[in-house]
């Protein structure tokens, strides 16, 4: 623990004399304020430089210009040109005045060495006489000092002329007849604008010494004129060529352009390079003059005054270093020691340790300083390790996506690809083919408008779609992409992963296929085990009623055995002898013996009918209830056949504008009375503002009707389980419609109390031959064409169940008001 300061402690007299090392600041800040204000001061003392240099120069450049439209005014005046302009106008073939006027005009010319050539246009805009004979006859007819000069004195910018390739600027005034104001012509001066790189630039001087510097200012400095356009109208002294070739667009032309006042500070010019300058207006030509000189060069004196003031702090300095060093020696050398130990742990000598027998806070600083090198070994250490794993993971995360099965993709904020790994080589592409392209070119055509919206969503996406290969190839492509933000959440990237799934379409169109199939199979497989039920109870009573019938039939048969003609042939003639009159004993006897004989005989036909009766009588219940089983079958297998034929038809509807609501009222107008009968009482919620909608009217009634008889069901198995039939009305069923607005769709809903689906049959309620009724009745068709009919009306089913409360069935079907197919 570091120990409290006690001046006049070890540690306290060494920081006392350190103390004395404080006499150093005051020698540094009085240091650094003299630098600054020295800087303020030179600094704008050479903006005044620069303004006053561009001052001056502006009112010389200005001269030039007065003095030009003052001589060209003053010659269109002079009463020599003005008289012989008028003769040429009448008589231009006058060779004798033409002469004695470019005479007169190379005369004028010499006035000023500045001007290049004095001419004369008449009224045609052609060169009537000139100081140049070569330009006599030219047509100027469209240049712009024949244009303005017929009204004024004009004053054309520095151009580049045509015949001479010489850069000029015209002056240009009207001759008019003194007498009636008439125009005769129009004066031009043709100046030499290099007089404004004299004015501007100077005159090169060729020595040795100084081999192409400029003879007014220093290395760097200069000076130069941007015309309105922006372009330079004088010789730069960094660039050849520069004259109406060089734009110019730095913040003094932009600011004097726009604003019309002068300026001065520190910029970029037109090279890049920072320099100090001012730049001031030629009002009259819309001209701006600029002076500059490069920093480096403008500071140079700050600069020499600044190594002079770090010159005089450093001797201060040393001189109190050389001073303190007698007295801190017992600090210093403890800090030399550690800063030893530092160079040597900054070495990478990490088993480097500073000894020291000090107790005082420098010790303690020792010791922490040991205890750091320890520290810092350990982290180096584990630094070195994670570096390792770094390495291998760079290593690894390389392999993956150079061995990836997926194309791996990043795009920028565009959409255009910026990173495709090696897998783009199986769509016959390279990776030089895609960067820099955009993801939707090799999008398919149809495809394009649609996908680009979603790639540039704001959350991930996954969807699917069809890209060309190289090949031209169509691919079926599984694509995920994902957006990447900054911390400001502005998107800086998208990271895309495709997934070629053209096989696995193929491989899904052979399974829906075999699925078909599947389906076919398990619906004969199951028409098998329906219809198969019926037939074994049809085979069983037909079974039992042959048997009773071969019974019946023996019974009869031994009846039939007896000869009941002979017996009565037999009566006839006993009867016959009782008539005669011979009545012997012996004939009494034969007659009774032979009416005995025939009683017993009748006795045995008696019995055999008794008990053939009998035989009749008891199967003949059994043999009532094996045909009406039969017979009951037989119809239960015409159902199912039936409502098979219904499902597999898949009719298409006859679509027409109906009302859902009168649809229910038709329903419940054929079925509410029989509902009552069977205590289920009947609840009506139709809806208000129910659009009409295109609809099959018949095949949603059977839906309605099939979804209400399978409620009806529910609730009658759910009173039987109560152990309340007959007594309380077994449960209600609601049903009513409902309009969604915001969706377009009409809702048909049928709610009952009955006693729910459970959790294992909710799934499978609409699968062909499932039912839930235990009374055999139910073919298991009903759900399953009412869903295939509301899916042809492009609707949906939905349901809603909870065991012992009852089930709510949803018939949800499109609003549309005309038939789309």
């Amino acid at each position: 623990m570091i120990k409290s300061v006690n001046l006049f402690s070890g540690i306290g007299r060494k920081l006392f004399c350190w103390f004395l090392l404080l006499s150093i600041l005051p020698i540094i800040v009085v240091a650094i304020l003299t630098y600054q204000y020295a800087q303020e001061t030179i600094k704008n003392e050479l903006f005044k430089e620069q303004s006053f240099i561009a001052g001056g120069i502006k009112n010389h450049i200005l001269t030039i210009i007065d003095s030009g439209e003052y001589s060209s005014q003053f010659f269109a005046s002079d009463e020599f040109i003005r008289m012989n302009l008028e003769k040429l106008n009448n008589n231009p073939g006058d060779k004798l005045a033409v002469k004695e006027f470019n005479d007169y005009m190379v005369y004028k010319t010499n006035l000023n060495p500045g001007f290049y050539e004095t001419f004369i246009l008449n009224p045609s805009g052609i060169v009537v006489a000139s100081s140049n004979k070569n330009s006599i006859g030219m047509n100027e007819v469209d240049e712009d000092y024949f244009k303005y000069g017929k009204e004024d004195t004009y004053v054309k910018d520095v151009y580049r002329d045509n015949k001479t390739g010489e850069y000029s600027i015209a002056f240009a005034a009207p001759i008019l007849k003194k007498s009636e104001e008439k125009l005769l012509g129009v004066l031009v001066i043709r100046f030499n604008a290099d007089k404004l790189n004299e004015i501007t630039v100077g005159k090169k001087i060729i020595t040795k010494a100084d081999m192409g510097a400029f003879h007014r200012r220093g290395l760097t400095s200069e000076v130069y004129i941007v015309n309105k356009g922006g372009f330079l109208i004088t010789e730069s002294r960094f660039m050849n060529n520069a004259i109406l070739r060089q734009m110019v667009q730095s913040e003094p032309i932009v600011s004097v352009h726009s604003q019309g006042k002068e300026f001065v500070g520190v910029y970029r010019d037109y090279r890049g390079v920072n320099v100090i300058g001012a730049a001031v207006y030629l009002k009259k030509m819309d001209w701006v003059l600029v002076v500059e000189t490069d920093e480096s060069e403008a500071y140079s004196t700050i600069y020499t005054f600044k190594n002079r003031v770090i010159t005089l702090v450093g001797i201060c300095i040393v001189g109190v270093i050389f001073v303190s060093l007698f007295v801190s020696r017992g600090i210093i050398n403890p800090i030399l020691m550690l800063v030893k130990g530092m160079k040597k742990v900054a070495g990478g000598d990490l088993n480097f340790r500073v000894e020291t027998r000090l107790k005082d806070e420098l010790g303690e600083l020792t010791g922490s300083f040991n205890q750091m090198t320890c520290d810092i070994k350990d982290s180096r250490e584990k630094l070195l390790g994670l570096k390792s794993d770094l390495e291998e993971r760079k290593e690894y995360l390389e392999s993956v996506l150079r061995f990836a099965n997926e194309l791996i993709f990043t795009l920028d904020a565009r959409g255009n690809f910026t990173f495709v790994n090696p897998k783009i080589k199986d769509w016959g592409y390279t990776e030089e083919d895609l960067i820099g392209t955009p993801l939707i070119s090799v999008f398919f055509d149809n495809k394009r408008k649609n996908d680009n919206r979603v790639i540039h969503s704001d959350f991930p996406r996954r969807f699917e779609v069809e890209i060309l290969d190289k090949q031209k190839n169509i691919r079926n492509v599984l694509l995920s992409t994902s957006p990447i933000k900054n911390k400001e959440g502005v998107l800086i990237s998208i990271l895309g992963i495709a997934s070629d799934i053209t096989e696995l379409r193929k491989l899904e169109q052979k399974l829906v296929q075999s699925d078909r199939l599947a389906s076919i199979g398990q619906l004969i497989a199951g028409i098998a085990h329906e219809i198969n039920n019926p037939i074994g109870v049809i085979y069983l009573y037909s079974t039992e009623s042959l048997k009773i019938f071969e019974k019946i039939t023996s019974g009869f048969k031994d009846i039939s055995s007896l000869s009941i003609s002979e017996y009565t042939q037999h009566l006839d003639r006993i009867i016959a002898n009782m008539d005669s009159e011979v009545e012997t004993r012996q004939g009494v006897g034969l007659l009774k013996k032979e009416l005995m004989h025939i009683r017993g005989d009748l006795g045995k036909y008696h019995a055999g009918l008794g008990e053939t009766y009998t035989i009749i009588s008891k199967n003949r219940s059994c043999l009532h209830e094996y045909l009406e089983g039969s017979v009951r079958e037989s119809i239960r297998c015409k159902e199912l056949i039936s409502g098979l034929l219904d499902f597999s038809r898949q009719k298409e509807p006859k679509m027409a504008l109906s009302n859902v609501n009168n649809l229910i009222d038709n329903v419940l107008n054929i079925v509410e009375k029989q509902y009552h009968k069977e205590k289920i009482n009947v609840i009506r919620k139709p809806g208000s503002n129910i659009p009409d909608c295109m609809m099959d009217s018949h095949q949603i009634e059977q839906v309605i009707i099939n979804i209400a008889n399978n409620a009806v069901f529910a609730m009658q198995e759910a009173a039987g389980d109560l152990g309340h039939r007959d007594v309380y009305r077994k449960g209600a069923l609601t049903m009513g419609t409902e309009f969604h607005a915001d969706k377009k769709l009409v809702e048909i809903f049928i709610s009952d109390t009955g006693k729910g689906i459970n959790k294992y049959d909710f799934n499978k309620i609409f699968d062909p031959f499932f039912t839930a009724r235990k009374d055999g009745k139910g073919t298991g068709l009903g759900l399953s064409i009412s869903y295939g009919i509301v899916k042809m009306h492009e609707g949906n089913i939905e349901v809603e169940s909870e065991v012992g409360k009852g089930t709510t069935f949803r018939v949800l079907l499109p609003v549309r008001i005309k038939n789309e197919s």
